[in-house]
């Protein structure tokens, strides 16, 4: 779920008629995808992530590998 109203960065949600660049809320939420595939595909000693909400971190648990600690 992807609420464009919580995503905060203007030069990445706005729309450019000049260039004829309109961002859907389909063409946003793909480019935050992918923002968050390369910051959690990058890390050179590895990527921590940390997820406050309980239910949120089960629903994640399985696309995230086992670490080498045995910490997933």
């Amino acid at each position: 779920m992807f609420d464009r109203g919580e995503y905060h960065d203007k030069k990445g949600r706005e729309n450019n008629p000049k260039l004829g660049i309109t961002c859907s809320d389909a063409d946003l939420l793909e480019y935050v995808k992918n923002i968050y595939s390369v910051l959690l595909t990058r890390g050179i000693r590895g990527t921590y992530v940390y997820v406050c909400d309980e239910a949120l971190r089960e629903y994640l648990r399985p696309f995230f590998a086992r670490a080498t600690t045995g910490v997933a």
